[in-house]
């Protein structure tokens, strides 16, 4: 008798929100394609959500697993699916493809964008993208990294680039190239061809290129367009 009222207790805990329109939240959601799920879209989910294949609601924090998992406004926790949005992720996300205006955490996938802003970790396969990275962008395999604005580093393992208007860290591409659309205050670090307008720090790499220059080039080239001995073989510095 006792597990009976358990289990009756449980049910109610369940289903009590979609009839209570005071009550807009649930420990569990299960979704097929919304609307077909258990809650709908506007319910915030505080527990854990299963998308099979696809689910949206406003909030989830929890763990959210599935082939396609939406969250229209904040996603706290850790997300595992193919495809991951939300508007702001705290936490993780694991997935072919991630995407979220705010991260504030850890991306994982082939595809990762952090559309306005990323603190912590964008690892991919692929491509990371994000306007301003305050963290680590680390890129595998294919393409690269991409930002506007880096404070912290870009790091390439394989082939690959390293995109950006300012940097203040490092960029790293073992058999690729770093490109600063702007200035550089720190390290590039290429085994091809290093890039700044305006470099204040060390370029290392085979060829080593910029506009204005307060620190150190060493590279088989070392370049200095605005200067008029603008070419030096090994080794060129200014300070």
């Amino acid at each position: 008798m006792k597990k009976m009222w358990l289990f009756i207790f449980f049910v109610l805990m369940i289903l009590l929100p979609s009839v209570a329109f005071s009550w807009i939240w649930t420990p569990l959601q299960l979704s097929f394609w919304d609307p077909i799920q258990l809650f709908p879209e506007n319910f915030n989910i505080y527990g854990i959500r299963m998308n099979l294949p696809y689910g949206s609601n406003q909030n989830v924090t929890g763990i959210d697993i599935g082939g396609m998992n939406v969250t229209i406004q904040g996603q706290t926790g850790g997300q595992l699916g193919l495809m991951n949005l939300s508007e702001d992720s705290w936490g993780g996300c694991g997935g072919v493809m991630n995407y979220t205006n705010n991260l504030h955490g850890v991306q994982f996938g082939l595809l990762n964008t952090a559309q306005k802003f990323s603190t912590g970790v964008q690892v991919a396969g692929l491509m990371n993208l994000s306007d301003h990275v305050k963290g680590v962008q680390l890129h595998c395999v294919v393409f690269g990294n991409g930002a506007v604005q880096v404070d912290g580093a870009q790091l390439v393992l394989l082939a690959g680039y390293n995109l950006t208007d300012d940097l203040n860290g490092l960029q790293m591409a073992m058999f690729g190239f770093n490109y600063a659309n702007e200035s550089v205050q720190g390290v590039q670090f290429a085994m091809l061809y290093n890039y700044a307008k305006n470099l204040n720090g060390l370029q290392f790499g085979l060829v080593n290129a910029c506009e204005t220059l307060s620190g150190v080039q060493i590279g088989l080239v070392n370049i200095i367009w605005q200067e008029k001995m603008s070419f030096m073989p090994l080794l060129n510095f200014k300070f």
